[in-house]
């Protein structure tokens, strides 16, 4: 009888393992992609004929001191700049909506040549700024490998987190020795109603 036991025991565990398992599993259902009964998008360019107008819940303290004489096209080195682009509900008609996708391009300009590594506008950084801090993953060295003054280059930030759209504003902040030429905002998204 004691041959029996270990077998009937170890069937039992294998048997309630077996069922707690079944009960275990999460239900699960098919989803189909549902398409966006109102699809919107927007473009903003910039330099409109205005300033540069940073927003002031991006750009804080000693941020907002460094871009406070923002111009488009600087001709001057050691002159930050910022800019936030706003963007309202896509329409008025419209309920609900929701910016899904953001897409940034700007052409900025070297203002100080020099090679890699220098402090020029080899250094220099362009960042997508929320809070008053760079959003990790969103910056981008235009001139890494050294420029030559007056050249000038085309970057682009093709995935703008969903934690900055939803915020109606896109904030760009550009190191000191780089000139901000123009910057254009694509936007898309989705309304309800």
């Amino acid at each position: 009888m004691n041959s029996r036991r270990p077998l009937i025991t170890t069937l039992t565990v294998a048997f309630l393992l077996t069922a707690g398992s079944a009960f275990a599993q999460e239900l699960r259902l098919a989803t189909v992609p549902v398409a966006c009964p109102h699809p919107v998008s927007v473009t903003l360019s910039a330099p409109p004929p205005s300033p540069p107008t940073p927003d002031s819940h991006d750009f804080s303290g000693t941020l907002a001191a460094a871009v406070l004489n923002s111009v488009w096209n600087q001709t001057a080195i050691n002159k930050s700049f910022g800019h936030t682009f706003h963007f309202p509900a896509p329409d008025p008609g419209k309920e609900c909506c929701l910016m899904t996708k953001g897409t940034l391009t700007v052409t900025v300009k070297c203002l100080q040549g020099g090679s890699k590594g220098s402090s020029t506008s080899a250094n220099d950084w362009v960042e997508l700024i929320l809070n008053g801090a760079a959003v990790p993953g969103q910056a981008q060295q235009p001139f890494a490998n050294g420029c030559s003054t007056g050249q000038t280059t085309t970057l682009t930030f093709n995935a703008i987190p969903a934690s900055i759209l939803s915020t109606g504003r896109v904030s760009v902040y550009i190191e000191d020795d780089t000139a901000m030429l123009s910057a254009k905002l694509t936007l898309e998204g989705c309304c309800l109603k």
